[in-house]
């Protein structure tokens, strides 16, 4: 899984180091992370019950602008994360990682409200192949993952602090709302918070 994220990682970066080669102006990519959690659990129709547990995500966000009016962008938003919340821990034996990885694709709508400041806010959907709990089979209980895949939808928003023609500071949250009780996370949201560099070409 994570080959993969860095494979899409390094794809879409020599696409934007060849756009900036031949001069284009419209596009943008983020790179960032921030924190991942999961809050304590009880596996449906079961008593087994999962601890809490903290890790990390990454991301990697495209934007490609197809219109504008002003100094407001509405931009094509391709995105990649990488979600990790630590070791699964429950009252019987354990073994594997809630893993999250959503691929989305939407719009984002970018509104300067200062010569270097603009807040967006970002809509799209797409799929992710989450890491579930499951109680394995076997003459006493334990937890496993099981992987499988689902829609999603994502909304959110967030703040581009721009530095110079190439380089902005980005802090945003995404709700990403799937199917419910996937990758240890109680309910369907999926809040990621993230934090990074955006660069722009």
């Amino acid at each position: 899984m994570r080959k993969r994220f860095l494979m899409q990682f390094l794809i879409v970066a020599l696409w934007c180091g060849a756009a900036r080669a031949q001069g284009i102006q419209n596009r943008d990519i983020f790179v960032s992370a921030g924190p991942s959690w999961n809050q304590p659990q009880t596996i449906g129709g079961t008593n087994v019950m999962l601890a809490g547990s903290s890790g990390f995500n990454l991301q990697e966000d495209f934007g490609y602008q197809v219109a504008r009016a002003g100094a407001t962008s509405l931009l094509v938003d391709v995105s990649f994360i990488f979600s990790e919340a630590g070791a699964l821990r429950a009252n019987v034996p354990t073994i594997g990682r809630s893993n999250f990885s959503p691929i989305t694709a939407g719009l984002r709508l970018m509104v300067p409200v200062h010569p270097r400041l603009s807040l967006y806010a970002v809509s799209g959907g797409g799929f992710v192949n989450p890491n579930s709990p499951v109680i394995a089979a076997g003459a006493s209980p334990s937890v496993s993952t099981d992987e499988t895949y689902h829609g999603v939808f994502a909304f959110g928003g967030g703040a581009d602090v721009r530095l110079s023609k190439w380089w902005s500071l980005r802090a945003e949250v995404r709700d990403l709302v799937t199917g419910k009780d996937l990758a240890g996370v109680t309910g369907r949201h999926h809040v990621v918070p993230l934090f990074g560099v955006g660069f722009h070409f």
